[in-house]
Parts: structure tokens; C-alpha cells; sequence
């Protein structure tokens, strides 16, 4: 009810929200509870909190069809809740020897798909994912992935022998190519992130490679750290 509130725009850039004493009572639930909902819009860069101040509005709220979302876990990366994915290209066999290179594979063949991903009907990142070039064949044999919720990973799941158990990420800036900006509404040559993702299973073997272009106007990462308390 809060984030509906804030994106709605009920409140105004930099305006405090009511505290955690008078939403507990407003809504009949305990102030862990409140100071929850705000950690999560704090985590989504809906809010910003002042200790000793209160609780207020960023200015990201006032970005419409901008994908604002905490992503924490390995299972919501490949989930990507509330957006859609277009298959641009199905899994397709060919040879690249980097993208060999980097899921470890024994020749230069690797299986290649394109997708893209909107958020409120506004597209905001176009990836290119390779695979094991048998699980591309496999794949697209089965008419996978298709259009709609989900994830390439999340589909790929499903033709692995084991779960897919981690993934590292390397984001740089780049210059939009020609054929990309096009496709995710910015202009050639701007300014975009560049999220290459590699995935693997339990075993620690390496199952996808992901290289995605994200429109910074429509999308925003955010890293957030903390101190580790324990030994």
C-alpha cells in the first residue's frame, strides 16, 4: 500500500511520510512490520530515511515506467517479477570463441538467443545469452523460452542435470551500439550499463553466460553493503 501510494504520486519529491508510530496505528500492525516496509522501499530507491527525521520521498518515484525492484536473491534475478521478456531470437548454433571461452566449453560452438525485457510496455534491457550449444538445440527443439514472465535461466533450468547455484556479475558503462538503442528506447551512442552475468550449477559448472544493455532513464541497479556483525 505504501509503494502504490508513493508511485502514484500521493506524496511529493522529498515530502515525509507518516512514522512508524502512526502507520503501526493507522493500519493495526506492529512498528517491525512498518519498519520492514520501509527498509524494502528504502532497498527499491523509493525512500530515503534521516535518522532522527523521518522517512521521504526520492525523486525516482516520479520516473514512470522506470523498473524499481530489490533484487537480493539468486531465484529473484531469475525470476525478474513484474516485467516481460520477448524472444527477439531463438537459441541458434554458432561459433564464438569468447563466449566459449567463458562458460568453459571444449570448442568455439556455443548456442546464442537475444531477448528483451519491458517493464509497463517499455523495454529497458536487450541480452544476448549463451549456452551449451546441446541445451540450445534442446531448447529450441521445445519451443523454449517463450514470451511472457519469466527468465532465459529460469527456462534453462529445466534442461540442466543440476540447479543452477550462483552467478557473477561484471557491470560497466558503454556507449549504446546502433541496433541495440533502438530496440530499448535510447540513442545511439548514449551512455548505457553493461551487465555481463555468468551462471553456474552446484557442481560449480559453468551453464549461461548473459550480456545485457540496460537504459539507464528506464532502470537502476543498486548494490547495498553491510557491515557483518559476527565472526
Amino acid at each position: 500500500m505504501l509503494r502504490a501510494a508513493v508511485e502514484e504520486g500521493q506524496f511529493e519529491d522529498g515530502e515525509r511520510l507518516p512514522t512508524e508510530a502512526e502507520l503501526s496505528l493507522e493500519y493495526g500492525v506492529s512498528r517491525h512490520t512498518v519498519r520492514q516496509a520501509f527498509q524494502d522501499l528504502v532497498a527499491d530507491g523509493l525512500v530515503y530515511r534521516i535518522p532522527g527525521r523521518g522517512t521521504f520521498v526520492t525523486g525516482l518515484s516520479s520516473r514512470p515506467g522506470m523498473y524499481l525492484r530489490s533484487v537480493g536473491t539468486l531465484e529473484e534475478m531469475m525470476t525478474w517479477a513484474g516485467t516481460e521478456m520477448e524472444v527477439l531470437a531463438p537459441p541458434e548454433t554458432l561459433e564464438d570463441p569468447e563466449a566459449a571461452s567463458r562458460l568453459a566449453l571444449p570448442s568455439a560452438e556455443v548456442a546464442k538467443l537475444v531477448v528483451r525485457r519491458s517493464f509497463e510496455g517499455n523495454p529497458f534491457a536487450v541480452t544476448d545469452v549463451y549456452l551449451d550449444p546441446e541445451v540450445g538445440r534442446r531448447m529450441r527443439a521445445e519451443g523454449s523460452p517463450h514470451d511472457g514472465p519469466g527468465t532465459v535461466m529460469s527456462a534453462v533450468q529445466d534442461f540442466l542435470p543440476l540447479p543452477v547455484a550462483g552467478v557473477s556479475l561484471d557491470v560497466t558503462a558503454v556507449p549504446a551500439p546502433a541496433g541495440i538503442s533502438a530496440l530499448m528506447g535510447c540513442e545511439s551512442g548514449e551512455a548505457i550499463l553493461h551487465v555481463e552475468r555468468l551462471y553456474y550449477d552446484s557442481a560449480g559448472t559453468y551453464v549461461g553466460f548473459a550480456v545485457s544493455r540496460y537504459n539507464p532513464r528506464r532502470y537502476s541497479y543498486r548494490l547495498e553493503l553491510r557491515r557483518r556483525t559476527t565472526p
